[in-house]
């Protein structure tokens, strides 16, 4: 069984109005004990939200978030932490692209670490923010086996 851990971008794809079909299909051929999300993309998705003016969109994205369609509710119990041994992969992860001249994103490590932690492809429809790392791109056409 493969575990994948979703990237932020994945989720608020989900969420938007008119979300990429590509990736409501992927979601959709999954089994939810497959999926987990990583506490930072909980951090990501609330200061998104806390972001934007006071107003219907942020209300309906507040309800979203905190109620049962929402990413706590969604993934309870599949929320994976940074803890200590996902620290020593970001810490390697982030002094290997300094090393080979190509300096990472802290965040996107951060997901990359967890990922690797917990044994999870990363899901992303950013793939070049995580060159050289196994991922997913829900966006793309994948051939199974």
């Amino acid at each position: 069984m493969t575990r994948y851990l979703l990237d932020t971008n994945v989720i608020s794809e989900v969420v938007k109005p008119a979300p990429s079909p590509a990736v409501l299909a992927w979601m959709a051929a999954q089994r939810d004990e497959e999926l987990f999300i990583a506490s930072l993309t909980l951090a990501e998705l609330w200061r998104g939200i806390l972001e934007k003016p006071r107003g219907k969109k942020r209300t309906a994205l507040e309800a979203w978030f905190n109620g049962a369609a929402g990413p706590r509710a969604l993934f309870q119990g599949r929320i994976l932490p940074f803890d200590e041994r996902a620290a020593l992969i970001w810490a390697r992860l982030m002094a290997e692209g300094r090393r080979a001249g190509r300096p990472r994103s802290a965040l996107d490590m951060i997901i990359a670490a967890v990922a690797g932690a917990n044994d999870c492809v990363v899901v992303t429809a950013n793939a070049r923010d995580f060159e050289g790392l196994a991922i997913l791109d829900p966006t793309v056409p994948h051939i199974p086996g």
